[in-house]
C-alpha cells in the first residue's frame, strides 16, 4: 500500500521571503545565545566582554538589515539602522585596550540612536510594517538600556553583562517572533 501525499501541496512553491526569514531566524537564535551567555555567565564573559558585546551589536545590526531587506522602499533605512549597530559593535570588539567606560559609551550610544530611530520608523510606517509593535518594543528597550549603560558607566562588568545580555536576548526573541509569526494580508483591512 502506498499513501498519496501529493494532494494540495503539489502546487505549493516556496515563498520568496522564506530564505530571508530563515536568515533572520538564525541571526535571532545567535543573538539569543549570546544574550544568554552574557546574562547567565557574566563572570566568564567578563574576560571577553568587549568581544561579546561587539558581536551582539554586529548580530543585531545584521538582523536589522535582514528584516528590512525585502522592503524595497525602506531598505536604506534598515541599512542605516543596522549600520549603526554594526559600527558600534566593531568599535567595541576591535578597539585595542578599550576601557569599561568607553565600552559603556559606545554600546549605550549605539543602542540609544538605533532604538530611537527604530521606534520612529516603526510608528511612522506602521501601515507597511507587519508586527510594527514588536519593533517599537525592541526600540524602546534599546533606548532604555542604552541610557542605563551611559548613565551608569562605573557599573561593574557583571551589571553591564546582565543589562546588555538581556537586551540582545530580548532583541533575538523579538526578531524570531517577527520572522516566524504568520503575516496577515492587509487586503481585507482597506475594504469598505
Amino acid at each position: 500500500m502506498t499513501a498519496d501525499v501529493s494532494s494540495s501541496f503539489a502546487d505549493a512553491t516556496a515563498s520568496k521571503h522564506t530564505g530571508m526569514r530563515v536568515v533572520v531566524g538564525i541571526l535571532g537564535l545567535a543573538a539569543l545565545a549570546i544574550g544568554i551567555v552574557l546574562v547567565f555567565n557574566p563572570v566568564a564573559a567578563a574576560r571577553t566582554l568587549a568581544l561579546l558585546l561587539g558581536l551582539s551589536l554586529v548580530i543585531g545590526g545584521l538582523l536589522e538589515i535582514a528584516v528590512g531587506w525585502d522592503n524595497g522602499k525602506s531598505r536604506w533605512l534598515s541599512l542605516v539602522l543596522g549600520g549603526i549597530l554594526v559600527v558600534g559593535g566593531l568599535l567595541a570588539a576591535f578597539w585595542p585596550g578599550i576601557t569599561l567606560l568607553a565600552l559603556a559609551w559606545i554600546t549605550g550610544l549605539s543602542l540609544v540612536v538605533h532604538g530611537a530611530a527604530r521606534v520612529g520608523i516603526a510608528v511612522a510606517e506602521r501601515e507597511q510594517i507587519p508586527g510594527w509593535g514588536w519593533f517599537v518594543l525592541a526600540g524602546a528597550v534599546n533606548v532604555l538600556l542604552g541610557v542605563l549603560a551611559i548613565a551608569w558607566p562605573e557599573a561593574t562588568v557583571f551589571v553591564l553583562s546582565v543589562i546588555l545580555g538581556a537586551q540582545i536576548a530580548l532583541f533575538g526573541v523579538v526578531l524570531l517572533v517577527a520572522a516566524f509569526a504568520p503575516h496577515s494580508t492587509r487586503a481585507g483591512a482597506h475594504a469598505g
